[in-house]
């Protein structure tokens, strides 16, 4: 005797069997090595790198084409105890930080600061806004005209760059009093913050 099943029991097997099909066609895009969830994606323009409760947030080198720039950057500083930037300069050749770098500049100089107060709990802006104070200088220092020329330079006008020309990066070492260096690589951008456009076939 042949077995008759109900045209409701038919459909509900239906359903049952095409949400299974596509939870499982779901789940593989979404397990997918290049499903977009799965990238890290960093909004802005800049670097990002992190040394402990330190976190360096969108370095950068805005530059003019002749290789004269100044760094920008936030510094956040999310621990309970202060530090210091004491030093940023170019990584020495063949320094390796596990990111594959563009076109590299020859010498790169950043100009020389007194150590820059990173308190807890806040967040430093480099350059710093107009007015604003960020070296912790002794009463004793007199800040250089040029900051490049003595250990313990102004950096309340920010950190001049020298080398760096629009489009390439910049393998760099940044020093803390507390927290571990981070070796990272830095863009060089042109000043409004866009990478240069390639000229035009003649």
């Amino acid at each position: 005797m042949p077995i008759t099943l109900s045209s409701r029991f038919v459909r509900r097997t239906a359903l049952a069997g095409a949400a299974a099909t596509l939870s499982i066609a779901l789940a593989a895009c979404g397990a997918n090595f290049g499903a977009q969830t799965a990238k890290p994606y960093q909004a802005a323009e800049g670097t990002n790198a992190d040394s402990g409760s330190i976190k360096v947030r969108n370095m950068l080198v805005l530059a003019t084409a002749d290789g004269k720039g100044q760094l920008h950057s936030a510094i956040v500083n999310d621990g309970s105890t202060d530090d210091t930037l004491v030093k940023i300069e170019q990584a020495p050749p063949g320094t390796q930080d596990g990111q594959a770098g563009g076109d590299q500049p020859g010498q790169v100089t950043f100009s020389k600061f007194a150590p820059i107060d990173l308190k807890a709990g806040t967040s430093t802006m480099l350059p710093p806004a107009a007015g604003e104070a960020t070296a912790s200088a002794t009463p004793t220092e007199t800040p250089s005209a040029d900051p490049t020329e003595t250990p313990g330079g102004d950096s309340s006008k920010g950190i001049s760059v020298t080398g760096g020309k629009p489009g390439q990066m910049i393998n760099v070492v940044i020093t803390f009093g507390q927290a571990g260096p981070i070796t990272t690589y830095i863009p060089v951008l042109t000043e409004n913050h866009y990478s240069p456009t390639p000229p035009p076939a003649e």
